[in-house]
């Protein structure tokens, strides 16, 4: 969850349990996402559209994160988009330790090397403005909080590449910027202190 989640969204192959509940839970606490969570949600879309509309599979990824979506197992979480299809579950936990060594040695032996950093289109302003037009629908019916609006249009703006040309092409330390901006910004907020604050001290979340 939360940081441990973004840490696993890095790795080159992941060995998961069958039961793991996996998810980007930092709106809870008025926080966003800030250790590339939001970054591979806007690279993951670029690569899931394969040339089409990237906002179609970004909505998946933004829902996710800001309404902290948890995975219930982790055949879910590949369908959330957390897991991909190559990586290996196992049912049974005590052997969760022993596979991952297993598939780490395989990977070294093949001669596994790091990707090389590269470039990726982004839904800018356009993927932007349609996302927060979704959000201010769901705050003036009442459904949302004004600092969960201001959550949510954050990290639309994060995942979208910010106020760019659509189809602009970033690298991932430009979504890195805007996600560790948007973090400090909330840091400071008095609704944020709020709600980390009472998850503190009563371990539930406040909703303000």
């Amino acid at each position: 969850l939360g940081g441990g989640c973004e840490l696993m969204l890095h790795a080159a192959k992941r060995v998961a349990s069958i039961e793991s509940y996996i998810g980007l839970v930092e709106v809870g606490v008025g926080l966003i996402p800030a250790g590339g969570g939001l970054k591979e949600a806007a690279v993951r879309a670029a690569n899931d559209a394969k040339g089409n509309d990237i906002l179609q599979f970004l909505k998946n990824y933004f829902t996710h994160a800001a309404t902290a979506a948890v995975s219930k197992s982790a055949l879910e979480a590949q369908k959330m988009g957390y897991l991909s299809a190559d990586d290996v579950i196992v049912f049974n936990a005590y052997e969760l330790l022993h596979v991952a060594k297993v598939e780490a040695r395989a990977m070294f032996d093949a001669g596994y090397r790091a990707p090389l950093k590269r470039l990726f289109p982004v839904t800018g302003r356009y993927g932007m403005a349609t996302i927060m037009a979704q959000l201010v629908n769901m705050r003036d019916g009442g459904f949302i909080s004004a600092h969960d609006y201001k959550l949510g249009s954050m990290i639309a703006e994060i995942v979208s590449g910010g106020d760019i040309e659509p189809g602009s092409v970033v690298n991932e330390q430009w979504l890195l910027d805007l996600e560790r901006k948007g973090f400090m910004e909330l840091l400071n907020h008095p609704k944020t202190q709020e709600r980390i604050m009472g998850m503190m001290q009563t371990g539930k979340p406040v909703r303000n």
